[in-house]
């Protein structure tokens, strides 16, 4: 907190950034222990609207004053505090995204980085000059993070061997020898079925590559226009994936989508015209509208509302699609685990 907390405190003393330091540790606890993805896409979400415009929200606030509190802080209360009570989770967050994977499987600092890049790179600049580049740092760790992980995790699992089986002469076969066999095959089974989901998402993707065909636009992907195009295309592979988008896949699903053709939100609805109601059907709508600043284009798509802070900056059409990868990797993810 020493580089940051001037944001909020003009002269800062030694013990008061003490007592923040203690409470983004126990925040950062908070965090780590979320059982499922949309614990992660809800604080990013609301962390991103608080830093749109200043004010702090439910989902984090009232977690964040108590953590000041409980830091020796007995006299701290949340009304007129809402810049320090983001600075401090933006810090959290930023200390977190920013820390070694050591983790197998996912975390939910994963979705976190994943849901931060998404919503704070549709945002535009903040004002405050100190806001910003706290904003931007977080910004792009959490882009660096993402885009790490979904590389990582395509990583094929080396099959151990069965692991040795102890069962003693003495003890009766049953359920107790049924219980050894799955302890010693364990680690074999799950690093099958690990390298299995991956071989499959490959084949699908790759297979929907070829076909070049979409559902939606009732033709090619060729033919379309690019700007509909890199959308419809961005949305449909994500639905393939297992993991979130790699750079690989980002590649191929702007294949032949040239540079340009910069719209605004409101001007890519229109673009996609009768194809934004078919679209809509296939992405989860209240899930998207409930978490609007994660997901600002696909939740445009299921509801028609561009009243979400960046739609005004006119983005290219592959800055679009791949957008839409994006959000639409973090909606498959959040959903393939269970949020």
């Amino acid at each position: 907190m020493a580089k940051y907390v001037r944001i909020f405190w003009p002269d800062p003393k030694d013990e008061d950034v003490s007592r923040r330091n203690t409470a983004v540790a126990a925040i950062q606890s908070w965090i780590t222990e979320f059982k499922d993805p949309q614990s992660a896409i809800q604080l990013a979400s609301a962390l991103a609207d608080g830093v749109a415009d200043g004010k702090a929200r439910d989902e984090f606030a009232s977690k964040v004053e108590q953590a000041i509190v409980n830091a020796g802080s007995a006299a701290f209360v949340r009304e007129g505090h809402d810049l320090e009570i983001i600075v401090v989770t933006l810090v959290s967050a930023l200390g977190l995204v920013q820390s070694e994977r050591d983790l197998p499987g996912w975390t939910p600092v994963d979705t976190l980085a994943a849901a931060l890049w998404s919503a704070l790179s549709f945002q535009p600049s903040v004002l405050e000059e100190p806001i910003e580049v706290l904003r931007q740092e977080v910004l792009v760790a959490s882009r660096t993070r993402t885009m790490l992980i979904a590389e990582r995790s395509r990583k094929r699992v080396p099959v151990p061997e069965i692991g040795p089986l102890t069962l003693p002469e003495a003890q009766p076969t049953g359920s107790r020898a049924s219980a050894v066999y799955r302890k010693a095959t364990e680690p074999l089974v799950k690093a099958l079925r690990e390298n299995a989901e991956l071989d499959r998402e490959e084949l699908e993707f790759l297979w929907w590559m070829m076909e070049d065909w979409s559902d939606v636009l009732d033709g090619r992907f060729s033919d379309a226009d690019p700007l509909v195009r890199a959308v419809v295309a961005g949305i449909d592979g994500a639905s393939k994936l297992r993991r979130l988008p790699a750079s690989g896949h980002r590649n191929v699903v702007l294949r032949g989508v040239q540079p340009g053709s910069p719209a605004t939100l409101t001007a890519l609805l229109t673009a996609l015209g009768n194809h934004r109601e078919t679209l809509a059907t296939s992405v989860d709508a209240d899930y998207v509208r409930k978490f609007a600043a994660v997901f600002p284009l696909l939740g445009a798509i299921t509801s028609g509302d561009v009243s979400t802070a960046g739609v005004e900056t006119a983005r290219d059409a592959r800055d679009w699609g791949a957008r839409a990868l994006l959000e639409g990797g973090i909606l498959q993810v959040a959903k393939l685990r269970g949020a």
